[in-house]
């Protein structure tokens, strides 16, 4: 019956239907995990939910940690629920809630319309440890900028003309790039309130990566799109539009990475490559097409999820400025996640892509016996996808003890703080 029915309607409508099928069900079953899935609430920050009944509650990407250094505060940013579909001249709304009180409430700092889904606003605490001063980015003189503000006097100490990226753990240092070039060929990682005035330009030199004091405010252009694209050019670059994303400098500051992207006849291509602080010793860690997300072990150990010719794609543990590479958990750690380093530095903790029933798992890898360990699972609606997707991002507390994920809940965004057992 099944082989009849397939003749008579044709095997490109058999195929839509199959897909219809695959979806349903992974909705209906999606709905039931949304319906039933396992909430705690208990004293202390362990497996806290934080959400709002008309905001999205959220932080963004995985490389900052929204814990104060003493871990009794968690930075956040709430949007109105009506904001699912663009980020587009709406405001998000910046704070943080206190761990100590037995029901946290959101204690806005500010707002701002500098940001996206995926990298909010980069709001950050600032490296001084003493759990009060931040840094966020927002329109400063009608041009995207970075703000340092006191939380509880709301005094803004400092007002920067470049958007923040990342800062050196010292606080010294910051990079910056290009976010509305960045969110025009890659939607939900840069902002859309201003325009790119970089459209057209294929490989501009006059945009790349900056350098700012963090005390004086003083901007150093480091180097260009173009300088980076004549570094082991391959033929995939030529006639492309390139761009740049995730800047981050090492534990000391003395060098940072940054990804390399460029978009040919709609593929994207993309390599990761380290610099000194100031733009020197240039180095390409991997020159093959693929690179994607990463994190420092150390001032010189780069772990990336990447692929290498001879050996495929893996995730990876790289020695800055040389070849030297070994593949971490194959076999075992197979999918491409969002990766830490706990502070023992050998466990990572990263993440999955949601699967067929749109679940999404928090796992933990081990690196000195091999052991891969899921802490949780999350649901996510298929709504939730492409720029709007809600990725888990897990961010760990300064000494481990919690991670800080995104995921969804009644169809909203919402922060979930999980005892990690370390």
């Amino acid at each position: 019956m099944k082989e009849f029915i397939k003749e008579l309607i044709g095997p490109k409508n058999t195929l839509v239907l199959a897909n219809y099928k695959a979806a349903l069900q992974a909705h209906l079953y999606g709905a039931h995990r949304l319906i039933f899935h396992h909430q705690r609430t208990t004293s202390g920050p362990t497996g806290r939910v934080f959400s709002h009944p008309s905001n999205h509650v959220f932080f963004g990407y995985y490389d900052i940690s929204p814990f104060s250094e003493d871990e009794t505060l968690l930075l956040a940013m709430h949007v109105s629920s009506k904001r699912i579909s663009s980020s587009t001249h709406s405001k998000a709304k910046l704070g943080f809630y206190n761990l100590s009180d037995e029901k946290p409430s959101f204690q806005k700092i500010a707002s701002t319309q500098a940001w996206c889904w995926q990298q909010g606003c980069r709001l950050q605490w600032y490296p001084e440890k003493n759990n009060r001063i931040v840094l966020y980015n927002t329109i400063v003189d009608e041009n995207y900028g970075c703000v340092k503000e006191d939380i509880y006097t709301k005094v803004t100490m400092k007002r920067y003309s470049l958007p923040i990226y990342t800062v050196s753990k010292d606080g010294k240092w910051g990079l910056s790039l290009n976010f509305s070039r960045l969110q025009r060929l890659r939607p939900g990682y840069g902002y859309n309130t201003l325009p790119d005035k970089t459209q057209g330009e294929l490989m501009p030199e006059n945009d790349g990566v900056w350098s700012l004091d963090m005390e004086t405010g003083e901007e150093t252009f480091l180097f260009s799109i173009r300088d980076i694209i004549n570094i082991r050019t391959t033929d995939t670059m030529q006639d492309a539009e390139h761009y740049f994303n995730h800047l981050l400098f090492n534990h000391e500051g003395g060098r940072f990475l940054l990804v390399h992207l460029w978009v040919k006849a709609g593929k994207r291509y993309s390599r990761l490559i380290t610099a000194d602080r100031d733009g020197k010793n240039i180095y390409v860690i991997n020159n093959e097409g693929h690179s994607s997300h990463y994190c420092w072990r150390s001032n010189t150990q780069i772990l990336v999820y990447c692929t290498y010719a001879g050996t495929g794609t893996h995730y990876y543990l790289c020695e800055d400025m040389s070849d030297n590479r070994k593949i971490i958990g194959k076999d075992v750690l197979t999918e491409d996640g969002h990766p830490s380093f706990f502070p023992c530095n050998n466990i990572i903790i990263t993440d999955s892509y949601p699967d067929k029933y749109r679940d999404q798992s928090l796992i933990t890898y081990n690196l000195t016996n091999n052991e891969i360990k899921t802490l949780s699972k999350f649901c996510v609606p298929f709504k939730f996808s492409g720029e709007i997707r809600c990725d888990l991002h897990p961010r760990l507390s300064p000494n481990g003890a919690y991670v800080c994920v995104d995921n969804v809940q009644n169809n909203l965004r919402c922060m979930t703080v999980i005892d990690t057992g370390f």
